[in-house]
């Protein structure tokens, strides 16, 4: 039985004159979350949504009239399930400025924006944009530190922005209602497109922050021995246990706080991966390294506030 795809078309046509603004404002809300509009400068609006709801992502198909609209820092601390959203403009303009970055966005760009800050949008001509929504959790996984200096605006012309842009096209084309996909790797694939130009900003890091990438990058590897602890790791980069610490001080953790929240982070992408709902908890939590089920559960709890079989549940939902 393959996953279940939720797909919806609206537009204005199909609603009364004096009622258009009004039902766009309402499907804004149900499709990118709290929004808070101005008034159009017309009286007529037109707009159209097409949306695909996959498991775990979700593409929009967006036209509209100019409009703006804002989110305020309340709303996006009452948000709950943090969102990335990675917008690809066809045709029209628009403003965005989220936090303290602001962008004007034409035809080929592409702006990133998540639910964590306060963001606002004017579009100043008739707008076409395709969007590509991702759970944020998926970003901070593969760059816990560096993600909220990831650039926003990509222009038109610079590789990244072509790379995301075809992307996003190329699932924009699937027919997902018959074509079933591995979908834990098209949300990978968009992730690693997104993130590809990290290492070319790290170029100037310190030697004590590359050093500190190159244990990390080695602790992958080793994360499912259930023999792994500190002085194998120093043994392995074959450092002090002392030098080992002081690494690690710069980035607010330690060594095995670092270890442990990888593996939860492993366990986590297992659990919530439909492809494994044959496997046990208990089986998850010893394949990354963890030896007592209590012990994973009160991990688990703490990190992400419910159980492994409330995070399970949540996916299948």
């Amino acid at each position: 039985m393959g996953a279940k795809i939720d797909q919806y078309n609206w537009s204005t046509e199909d609603v009364a004159l004096r009622e258009q603004y009004e039902a766009w404002v309402s499907t804004l809300n149900e499709t990118y979350g709290t929004w808070r509009p101005e008034m159009p400068s017309s009286a007529g609006f037109v707009a159209s949504v097409k949306a695909s709801k996959l498991p775990g992502m979700g593409l929009i198909e967006c036209q509209c009239d100019p409009c703006g609209a804002q989110r305020t820092r309340r709303d996006a601390q009452a948000i709950q399930e943090e969102q990335l959203t990675i917008q690809l403009v066809l045709s029209g303009s628009e403003n965005i400025q989220m936090g303290e970055q602001q962008a004007s966005l034409s035809k080929g760009d592409i702006f990133i924006w998540d639910d964590t800050q306060p963001i606002q949008f004017s579009v100043l001509e008739p707008l076409h944009k395709m969007s590509l929504v991702l759970p944020l959790e998926r970003l901070r996984s593969w760059v816990p530190d560096e993600w909220r200096k990831l650039p926003r605006h990509l222009k038109s012309g610079e590789a990244s922005a072509a790379m995301l842009g075809s992307y996003i096209r190329s699932l924009s084309e699937i027919d997902f209602a018959n074509n079933p996909m591995r979908y834990n790797a098209l949300i990978e694939a968009a992730i690693a497109i997104l993130i590809a130009p990290i290492e070319k900003q790290e170029a100037d890091c310190s030697l004590r922050s590359a050093q500190l990438e190159t244990i990390k990058m080695r602790i992958q590897p080793m994360l499912r021995n259930p023999d792994l602890d500190l002085n194998m790791i120093a043994a392995k980069n074959r450092i002090s246990l002392r030098y080992l610490h002081w690494l690690f001080e710069a980035s607010d953790t330690t060594p095995w706080r670092y270890v442990v929240k990888q593996r939860l982070e492993g366990c986590r992408r297992d659990l919530q991966n439909t492809e494994q709902r044959h496997r046990s908890v208990t089986d998850i939590a010893f394949s990354w390294g963890f030896s007592n089920s209590a012990h994973f559960g009160r991990k688990i709890k703490a990190e992400y506030g419910c159980s492994p079989s409330e995070l399970r549940r949540e996916a299948a939902d």
